[in-house]
Formats: C-alpha cells, structure tokens, sequence
C-alpha cells in the first residue's frame, strides 16, 4: 500500500516503515495504493464518537461507584461518552456501514494492507497531558480494526535510536488469519 501517512514529525518511524514496506515486497509483496480515508475515518469514530458511549456503559458502575479506581486521563475520555445521544449513536453507525463498504471495495483489490502500528510513540506526561489528540493519534493505524471486521496482526519493524520498538501490522479481511500468519512467519524472517 502506498498513501500518505502521518508519522506525527518523527522522521524514524517513517523510514523505519519505508523498511518495512521494502522487506514486504521482498518476500513477494507488491505495492499498490489503496484508500485509506476510509479506516482513518472509522478510527476517528472510535476516539470521538458515540462508541465512547459504549465505553461508558461498560464502567459506569465502576466510576459512579469509585472513579478514583480509574486512571484520571482513562476516566476523562470515557467519561465523554456521557454526550452522546440514541441520534448520535444511530448517525454513526450508518456511517460506519458507509465505511464499511468503503473498505470492502479497497480490499477487493489488495490482499493485504500494511500499516505502522502507530505513526509515533510519546511519554506517558504528554499523554496524560493531551489525552484525546494523542491517544486518537496513536490509534489511527488500528483502531478501525473492530469496527470494520478486519484481522490484523503487529510485528516488529525495527527500533528508533531511542532504543524503542517500532511496530507494523498486516491487516487483512476477517477469517485471513491463516494467511495472515504465513505472511507474517516469512516477514518476520
């Protein structure tokens, strides 16, 4: 695949996945350009939409009964569920189901897709101090995953001069897991 991704200004991570792209097509991958405006929109769904909602829903007990058993920047994202309406809701999953088929078209030409895991890494500090905008950030490379039915599996690429891992994933259409592996198993190689 080829398109234009983010690596959030950090110039390793971007060669560290040209490398990436690079040793793919060496064990018999070819490049193409597929559309991902499709998955980044259905990750922004998932970071500030109403599925936060569904997050809530799963630990309201928790943070109405005890919210300091939570991480403040965990509860602060979670607790924005709260603004979302049945209307909300139902928009967005029309527009899921939009993206869906967005998807599915752009997969009906790929067999694969290959990604950084995330487009950069930061320290806890900075995203405790900007929890939504980074968190989106780093999701925006896996967070479509789940909504849009997709397998996918994170492998490493190489490591920044920090000594950190930097990670790719290989997604695929749902049940590609076999094949999935076996391309993972020679790339890993």
């Amino acid at each position: 695949m080829a398109c234009r991704l983010d690596f959030f200004g950090e110039r390793k991570a971007e060669s560290l996945f040209a490398a990436a792209t690079a040793k793919l097509e060496q064990v018999g991958g070819t490049r193409c350009n597929a559309a991902f405006a499709p998955l980044r929109d259905a990750s922004r769904l998932l970071c500030d939409g109403p599925w936060l909602a569904e997050r809530l829903h799963a630990t309201q007990a928790l943070l109405d009964d005890d919210p300091d058993a939570m991480l403040p920047v965990t509860r602060s994202i979670i607790d924005r569920g709260r603004h979302y309406s049945a209307l909300d809701a139902c928009r967005a999953q029309y527009e899921l189901a939009q993206l869906k088929r967005e998807a599915d078209v752009a997969f009906r030409s790929i067999d694969v897709l290959l990604l950084p895991t995330t487009g950069t890494i930061y320290e806890k500090a900075a995203v405790a101090a900007d929890p939504f905008r980074l968190n989106a950030n780093l999701g925006l490379y896996t967070n479509f995953v789940n909504l849009l039915d997709l397998a996918a599996i994170a492998v490493p690429g190489g490591f920044r001069e920090t000594g950190l891992p930097f990670g790719v994933s290989l997604i695929a259409p749902a049940f590609a897991e076999r094949a999935l592996l076996d391309l993972t198993a020679r790339f890993h190689a």
